[in-house]
């Protein structure tokens, strides 16, 4: 009998292959189940049953719920860390680059039913420490190149900006909220609206105060006499 070594490596691939869309339906049904229930509603049997596994194949390609738990994590913090498909051209006018960043946040990351799922996971590992610190970690390293990368390009607000960071955590804030707030339902017509003011808000932090619109207030210093 072939053992495993001497088999194809076409054999061992299809092998990996199998295995790796088995471990896709999981996921994919697990995130389902998020969206449509919250975590209190994924439990293992209904993902199995989702993905049209058996209990026992689930906990053999991931072990335990916990493993389960830190491998969505990792699948729901993917989309939220690439950062390639949003940003706009540099050579477009400021106005149309806000836009397009804007349409392309919203529709590709924040206003996708996999962020509602994402939040789903993230607030029910609240009670999780390990779970939650890995969420955590996520977060810190994705949001410096996310600010960082919305200063690149938006360089018209470094100008008029004080602190030209602080005007990419609120419009990411911004479009964190309306995806939070997709758990209900939320007419088109609001959140085509949110969005226009959300560009408006990016034009007019990048729009010198010369041409008659207002830059953003610089931070209070503190008094001699408060400071005393």
């Amino acid at each position: 009998m072939p053992t495993l070594a001497s088999r194809p490596a076409s054999s061992r691939r299809t092998q990996e292959e199998r295995s790796h869309a088995t471990q896709s339906r999981i996921i994919r049904s697990a995130l389902r189940l998020l969206e449509k229930k919250g975590i209190q509603g994924a439990n293992l049997q209904d993902i199995a049953r989702g993905a049209r596994v058996t209990l026992g194949a689930l906990q053999h390609h991931f072990g335990s719920r916990q493993a389960l738990m830190e491998r969505l994590i990792d699948e729901v913090m993917a989309p939220l860390s690439d950062d390639s498909s949003v940003w706009p051209s540099p050579a477009l006018p400021l106005e149309e680059r806000a836009k397009a960043f804007v349409q392309a946040a919203w529709h590709s990351m924040y206003g996708a039913p996999s962020y509602v799922a994402a939040w789903s996971l993230f607030f029910g590992c609240k009670a999780s420490p390990e779970l939650f610190a890995r969420i955590g970690v996520g977060r810190a390293r994705n949001d410096p190149v996310f600010f960082d990368r919305f200063v690149e390009h938006f360089p018209e607000i470094v100008a008029s900006c004080p602190d030209p960071r602080h005007c990419a955590g609120l419009v990411f804030a911004s479009l964190r909220g309306m995806g939070v707030l997709n758990v209900f339902t939320v007419s088109t017509e609001e959140i085509d609206g949110q969005l226009q003011m959300l560009s408006w808000m990016i034009i007019q932090a990048g729009t010198p105060a010369k041409s008659g619109c207002a830059t953003a207030p610089k931070p209070a210093r503190k008094s001699r006499k408060a400071a005393a």
